[in-house]
């Protein structure tokens, strides 16, 4: 149970009591950073609510299991929307559902990912059933940001906390799925395998990035405009680029520790970037002001 999944091994633990002890509350929240594998562990924990066998849950064997597995199992119901909200005709449709008893366990499961997305009238529309729910149901809510749940809702659900992974972890990610890494890129994962997995499917791109910032000391101002066109081409990604050309600042400040106050000051251009971006200002112009800003900070040797 959990095999698969990398890090925060204590609520492997405590989860895995839950199920040997047979201690299944109806209802749990588990909260923490994006891209650490919650949903994964809401996913296998299920699984092992739903196993139909008495002895090793979950046992990979049984029907419900392999049914799990194949994606058919009838007695899991999964919201995962990739819209920015899960609107109250979604949750309704889940609670009519929770009426229905369970088809092959004795158990039927609801996840919600993301569920800090639930519009304020789709969480009282699900409060309700938290706070009488059938004796089979269990509901596990999945989020990033506790905060925009309703109190209520959160009184009502068993938390568990998950914490982001160590540089450690992360690299034992790494390492399994053979994946090639540099420092800098162990640090702008910030603990996610999600972070992780976006790096390295799009490593040519920070590679680049990494090329540029790494030298920029030593760089003219025409070979610092040079990453420009790729940062345009990736507009899409351009808060994950700033987060990782920062990132690339904190590690300089880091191997200059008498030498640090022009990356603080590029630190904080790029932050100004960001909000500069958020405020809808031209985005060339903004990519431009920032190259050169930089450019300019690091120029002085101050």
């Amino acid at each position: 149970m959990f095999d698969n999944i990398i890090g925060n091994n204590r609520n492997k633990q405590i989860l895995k009591d839950i199920i040997e002890n047979n201690n299944i509350s109806h209802s749990y929240i588990f909260s923490g950073s994006s891209g650490i594998g919650k949903f994964l562990f809401a996913k296998e924990f299920a699984k092992a609510i739903l196993c139909m066998n008495d002895t090793i849950r979950p046992c990979n064997s049984c029907k419900s299991c392999i049914s799990f597995e194949n994606g058919n199992n009838m007695d899991i119901i999964v919201i995962d929307e990739q819209e920015e909200t899960i609107k109250t005709d979604t949750i309704k449709e889940l609670t009519k559902n929770i009426l229905e008893k369970p088809i092959q366990s004795s158990k039927k499961v609801y996840i919600i990912n993301n569920s800090e997305n639930m519009t304020k009238e789709a969480q009282n529309s699900l409060l309700k059933t938290l706070e009488e729910p059938p004796e089979y149901a269990i509901i596990i809510l999945v989020t990033s940001n506790e905060n925009l749940l309703l109190n209520t809702i959160k009184s009502r659900c068993i938390k568990v906390f998950f914490e982001n992974l160590s540089d450690s972890e992360i690299k034992q990610y790494f390492n399994r799925n053979s994946i090639d890494f540099f420092d800098s890129m162990l640090y702008a994962c910030g603990g996610s395998i999600k972070n992780a997995i976006e790096l390295n499917e799009k490593r040519d791109i920070y590679e680049k990035i990494e090329n540029i910032f790494s030298n920029i000391d030593y760089m003219n101002e025409i070979q610092v405009l040079g990453i420009k066109e790729t940062i345009l081409n990736n507009k899409d990604d351009i808060y994950f680029i700033l987060d990782y050309i920062n990132t690339l600042f904190y590690y300089k400040i880091i191997e200059n520790i008498n030498n640090t106050k022009k990356y603080k000051k590029c630190i904080e251009i790029i932050e100004e970037t960001k909000i500069r971006l958020k405020r809808n200002s031209n985005y060339d112009m903004t990519i431009d002001w920032t190259l050169l800003a930089i450019y300019a900070c690091l120029e002085r040797n101050d």
